[in-house]
């Protein structure tokens, strides 16, 4: 085993010490204000039409965490675009429950509640070849365990799949070199159905612990349609995935920081080292083949296979490691342990050996371990290392939360034969403000890093941007890392709390992004129809600067109401709104979009519905009644047909 460089004592004094010198560094920079020099990327005011143009390279995509959404915007100009709804409601971007295909997205198969909150963590972009294409943006929900997808024509969830057979904890989460396969981890540690359970055959109890977890695979579609294809349950849980191309293609690599299976936080640091594990995909279908599985009731459909029926291997890592990265080539994997000092890279030729000539310090769990010489060395650079990422000319970044800065290191062959340093060596540390969470470079995580830039995440901002109580935002700081030293191009505040980040070239969203939907062929009549039997009113309803048609309609008290709104604007831009004074229903609408509302007229009397936006010069005057009639005074003569 590999001596673990410090001790959790020592992590907690030089945290405090970080603390202290963020504290004594803020004061002295806010003292030292000064003009800003001259720069490349000095802003023109006001932004000329087509700024983004001649300025913008990349879309970068952030997690929200606790948000339940993603961020967007603009790289290098920093400038937020959008806050995308997935596992959370917004009427601004027309995501909300009164659409009955929305609440059936957000609706829970297991417990049937329609669950709107949720804590996404690690945004996945579609690939192809181990690239970017441009199509989707896959997203996991830690909280509730459930995938969104979504359509980058349109910036809007079309999908989400929730996880069979757990009820939380999904973390790490990836995407195979060609988006035909995701994988993904489940971090929290479950007790499952007692079918599991006596099928995993590991030592379990509700109360006490220890608890089993899984790894899972989901199939793709060509239309993107997600499908669980496996889990494979074993006697740990895992944090971090990634799936490997080029060398390792074929094989994803994981890391666990809690092989104590422990409970509680202490005694998950009672180890040494921990591990992470090389998981051979084809030996997970070949179980599966060879019917090496069961099914839960709850989930006929989805193989449940044993950690012990696949090719999995475990290495030692550094003490609870959390960055787990694989080079641009595919051989490479960087592991950072959060509660040492050290960075360790596996050469995955190394592993391939050790499995081949069997090269074993024992087991654990039926695993085997490899030795030492499946690791091609360890780094000690910093304080509380984190992620991981990569540019296109042989580097990596790694993140310090402690020490609060970003260092770049040199990569080894053949890496060493472009860049001209010292492998594994440090050859810039980046300044960062404050407390490195994550990071990101374009590309970082893919066959072919764009590079140019790199955005550090920072979890705890002080003192950067104006006051806002007790929760501050976080700091978006963006660097230009083609030159040596690294100089701070730009610093955006964020709200919390983003987890990771994607950064893809402008030309892969623009070509594909829609600029209005498609209208039906027959254009819709508007109306009222009133379904006796079922007391449903079914509204047909058009929008259109500045109208509402019908801008009136009647209900009997009690009824269902079922509203199909059709905008029929055909410019850029001009989304319209439906608000529904009295009731809980609020919704927007794009250029060409059809919708269905649904809800009750559960209180008799007059209520306006307006619309959202600032369409026109006469967006105030853009409104219409909906008039509930107590249901012993309705009669048919009151029917809206009737009446206008």
């Amino acid at each position: 085993m590999f001596k673990t460089s410090m001790t959790i004592k020592g992590l907690v004094a030089g945290a405090a010490l970080a603390c202290g010198c963020i504290a004594f560094q803020s004061c002295d920079q806010s003292a030292e204000a000064s003009a800003p020099a001259a720069s490349p990327w000095a802003r023109p005011f006001p932004m000329p039409h087509g700024y983004w143009k001649k300025t913008d390279e990349f879309y970068c995509f952030a997690s929200g965490g606790q948000q339940g959404g993603i961020y967007v915007y603009g790289m290098p100009s920093m400038k937020l675009l959008s806050e995308i709804p997935i596992f959370n409601v917004d009427p601004r971007w027309g995501w909300t429950t009164s659409n009955p295909e929305v609440r059936e997205l957000m609706t829970s198969p297991r417990t049937g509640e329609v669950l709107i909150s949720g804590d996404t963590h690690h945004p996945v972009l579609s690939r192809t070849d181990g690239t970017y294409d441009g199509r989707w943006l896959f997203v996991n929900d830690k909280r509730n365990a459930r995938i969104a997808r979504m359509n980058l024509e349109t910036f809007r969830t079309e999908e989400i799949l929730w996880m069979e057979n757990v009820e939380g904890g999904m973390h790490g989460f990836t995407s195979g070199p060609n988006t035909k396969l995701l994988v993904g981890n489940i971090e929290l540690e479950a007790y499952p159905a007692k079918e599991i359970r006596d099928y995993v055959d590991v030592d379990i109890d509700m109360l006490k612990g220890p608890y089993i977890s899984c790894v899972f695979g989901v199939n793709v579609a060509e239309d993107g349609t997600m499908k669980t294809a496996w889990q494979v349950w074993g006697p740990w849980q895992y944090d971090l995935v990634r799936a490997g191309w080029g060398e390792s293609d074929g094989w994803f690599i994981n890391t666990a920081y809690n092989t104590e299976r422990s409970v509680n936080t202490v005694g998950m640091f009672k180890r040494p080292e921990d591990y992470v594990f090389y998981w051979n995909i084809e030996s997970i279908n070949r179980a599966i083949e060879e019917g090496k599985y069961i099914t839960s009731e709850a989930a006929p459909e989805v193989p449940i296979i044993k950690w012990s029926d696949v090719d999995v291997y475990a290495a030692p890592c550094p003490l609870n490691p959390h960055g787990l990265d694989i080079d641009p080539t595919g051989r490479y994997a960087l592991s950072s342990g959060k509660a040492t000092t050290l960075i360790r890279h596996y050469d995955f030729r190394n592993v391939m050996k050790a499995i081949e000539e069997k090269n074993f310090i024992g087991e654990e769990f039926g695993i085997p371990i490899m030795d030492g010489a499946a690791v091609s060395g360890d780094m000690d650079t910093g304080l509380g290392p984190t992620h991981i990422e990569y540019d296109n000319e042989g580097y990596c970044y790694i993140g310090y939360f402690v020490d609060s800065d970003v260092k770049k290191v040199a990569l080894g062959d053949p890496w060493d034969k472009k860049h001209g340093h010292e492998p594994w060596t440090v050859v810039d540390t980046i300044p960062a403000h404050y407390s490195v969470g994550h990071l990101m470079v374009p590309g970082g995580d893919t066959a072919e890093p764009y590079g140019k830039y790199l955005v550090i995440m920072n979890k705890l901002t002080k003192d950067t941007f104006l006051p806002h109580g007790p929760l501050i935002c976080e700091n978006h700081e963006l660097y230009d890392i083609e030159t040596i030293p690294a100089p701070l191009i730009d610093q955006m505040s964020l709200p919390p709390e983003s987890h990771y980040a994607q950064g893809i070239p402008v030309d892969l969203i623009t070509k594909r992004a829609k600029k209005v939907y498609d209208l039906p062929e027959e254009s819709m009549t508007p109306g009222v129809e009133y379904d006796y039997d079922n007391k449903v009113a079914h509204v047909k309803m058009t929008a259109v600067r500045s109208f509402f048609t019908p801008d009136m309609f009647t209900v009997p008290e009690g009824w269902d109401v079922d509203v199909e709104l059709q905008n029929i604007e055909m410019s850029l831009d001009m989304s319209h709104g439906w608000s529904l004074t009295g009731y809980d229903v609020m919704e927007s609408i794009d250029p060409g979009e059809n919708k269905h509302l649904e809800f009750t007229a559960e209180r008799s009397g007059v209520f306006w519905y307006y619309c959202l936006w600032f369409c026109s010069e006469l967006h105030m005057e853009m409104r219409g009644r909906m008039i509930v009639i107590p249901e012993d005074e309705w009669s048919k003569d009151l029917e809206w047909s009737a009446l206008k």
